[in-house]
């Protein structure tokens, strides 16, 4: 494999993107779908950027962001969610 090859979402989700803090695919992008659409809100839900390296995974962080973010909200704060008020919601 040269890395060319589009990897199976099962397998992609496992890969290791920041090295120092030992952070997967999976988590970063499930953060990103949960609304943290810049680097620094990134960093802040799954510390990948903070390591001791000093951020070499920060491009590849990039383009997770510039693929999974959605289009308008890239530059933006993401809006947050209406607070939900049912019974089988802890508070």
């Amino acid at each position: 494999m040269d890395g060319s090859e589009e990897l199976h979402p099962a397998i992609r989700g496992l890969k290791t993107i920041c090295r120092c803090n030992n952070i997967k695919y999976k988590t970063i992008a499930r953060a990103i779908r949960e609304g943290a659409w810049t680097l620094n809100q990134v960093a802040a839900r799954t510390t990948a950027t903070t390591g001791e390296c000093g951020g070499s995974c920060t491009p590849e962080v990039q383009q997770m962001i510039a693929e999974l973010a959605p289009r308008h909200a890239t530059r933006e704060q993401p809006a947050k969610p209406a607070p939900v008020d049912a019974w089988w919601i802890k508070k």
